[in-house]
């Protein structure tokens, strides 16, 4: 297989891949389907049609319906890829099932640059206008901006702080639950408060983000899981793409999930750069000729004669 081929196929993803991007966009009738699918992806699929749509109570327009939303020219091109769906179990916790511990590097490169496309594309796809536009009011607007997160999370709060800093914010990044609850108990109206949580289980986000929102600040979720507590204790909630595979809390970072929270990160300081004009365009002129001044200076000093 040559490198173009092999990366298409990786950018086709495999079913239940598939299932999760395009769920949303499914009928309830149609959902149907998907839901048996991903209950049995790995597993022969032996009913015909005809079978299948007479056991889930559905037509079989509905099936061939699914399969063409799904990217398969018809019902036996989607029985090839069910059966096929399998993988074996990693040792290692939230680990793309798709790489495995046999693959070159430079296959794993190609299979991990792949996935972490799908997952910003997912993303992407999943991002609500209105939501975001509340978002990026909120921030632009906020008297104070704290973000809140635990383990990788926290990574992604510490950057987004560093960005709006650089901009002009009062913004703070904070991941131990005493200081989260601390400064969740001293915002207010028109304060904003952003909880990053890729399962959306993290109970302490959830907690400073409800208390915040008691007291009358917007909260922001950004998480894959929209049913989550995290998501629930927002007064805005943005969704990330999360991978059919189950996430294991605490055991390592789920790579896909990190870098699409950064991406959304990422609009929402564009936004606000956007939406304040003039005024933060000078504060990041301010910082770079502060920075330059500083750096250049100490550089200069420690410079080999």
């Amino acid at each position: 297989m040559t490198d173009s081929t092999e990366w298409t196929e990786l950018r086709r993803g495999n079913l239940l891949e598939r299932i999760q991007e395009r769920y949303g966009s499914l009928r309830k009738s149609e959902r149907v389907v998907a839901d048996f699918l991903r209950e049995n992806a790995g597993r022969r699929l032996d009913s015909s049609i005809t079978e299948l749509g007479r056991n889930l109570g559905v037509s079989e327009a509905t099936i061939s319906r699914v399969s063409r939303a799904l990217g398969y020219e018809g019902y036996p091109d989607l029985k090839l890829s069910v059966a096929e769906g399998s993988r074996p179990k990693s040792s290692y916790a939230n680990i793309p099932v798709e790489i495995d511990e046999s693959d070159s590097l430079i296959r794993t490169s190609g299979k991990l640059a792949s996935l972490l496309v799908s997952g910003l594309e997912g993303t992407q796809r999943m991002l609500d206008a209105h939501r975001l536009e509340q978002a990026v009011e909120a921030l632009q607007s906020a008297r104070k901006i704290v973000f809140v997160g635990v383990g990788g999370g926290a990574a992604i709060c510490d950057e987004a702080a560093h960005m709006f800093l650089k901009a002009g914010f009062d913004a703070a990044s904070y991941r131990d639950s005493y200081t989260q609850t601390i400064m969740a108990a001293q915002l207010k109206p028109g304060d904003a408060m952003v909880g990053i949580s890729h399962t959306g289980t993290t109970a302490t986000v959830a907690d400073a983000m409800m208390l915040a929102k008691k007291n009358g600040a917007t909260t922001i979720a950004i998480t894959s899981n929209a049913q989550s507590d995290v998501a629930h204790a927002g007064s805005v909630c943005l969704t990330t793409w999360g991978a059919s595979q189950q996430v294991v809390p605490l055991h390592g970072d789920f790579l896909e999930g990190r870098l699409s929270q950064l991406f959304l990160v990422d609009v929402l300081y564009v936004g606000v750069l956007f939406r304040a004009g003039k005024t933060t365009a000078e504060n990041l002129r301010l910082t770079g000729v502060a920075l330059e001044e500083h750096y250049g200076r100490h550089n200069k000093d420690t410079r080999p004669d």
